[in-house]
């Protein structure tokens, strides 16, 4: 009985120690208002969100890390300056991580001016930031995405990039691009 009740305490003993090693990622998303204003409507698609762990002493095991989203479409029209959209908010693994790449299927904008489909260049890519998932903690990333007219500079037109990001461990701010 009692090799029966140690055998049971060994099995649940990794369990629950994977269950204190995991920590609170949330990912939101929103737009910087440069020409999202210019949009009817401007949904983008989200394929998947990538992290890549830092390799630490296991430097061999390097990869990006998939992160199926909550959410697979986002009308960014709707989500500019402070409003987000949250597009993904799950338990990972705790630890650190050294990029993200938030990977696009498709864009579909339709313009204000003709309620047409405009063609919308995706120059998202990823991204360098260190970051950390404590274990039994909440991370929040907050991606802030722009919209840009380059039909002045021809042959460029609408694109879609980074402007900057903010990242909250533990609901503190740790670090805000551009600072401001």
């Amino acid at each position: 009985m009692i090799a029966l009740a140690t055998a049971l305490c060994m099995i649940a003993a990794p369990a629950m120690a994977a269950g204190r090693d995991q920590g609170l990622l949330e990912i939101r998303i929103k737009d910087h208002r440069e020409a999202i204003g210019d949009f009817a409507q401007f949904d983008i698609n989200i394929d998947k969100i990538s992290v890549s762990p830092k390799p630490g002493m296991m430097f061999w095991q390097t990869g990006w890390k998939d992160l199926t989203p909550s959410r697979a479409t986002v009308d960014l029209t709707r989500h500019i300056g402070t409003n987000t959209a949250r597009v993904f908010h799950a338990a990972v693994a705790a630890g650190a991580f050294d990029a993200f790449h938030l990977k696009l299927k498709s864009i579909n904008a339709v313009l204000k001016k003709n309620r047409r489909a405009a063609s919308v260049k995706n120059s998202l890519g990823p991204v360098k930031l260190s970051f950390e998932v404590p274990s039994q903690g909440e991370t929040l990333l907050i991606l802030d995405l722009v919209v840009s007219d380059f039909s002045d500079h021809p042959p460029r037109g609408y694109e879609l990039a980074f402007n900057g990001y903010e990242l909250y461990v533990n609901g503190k701010l740790i670090e805000k691009i551009p600072p401001g």
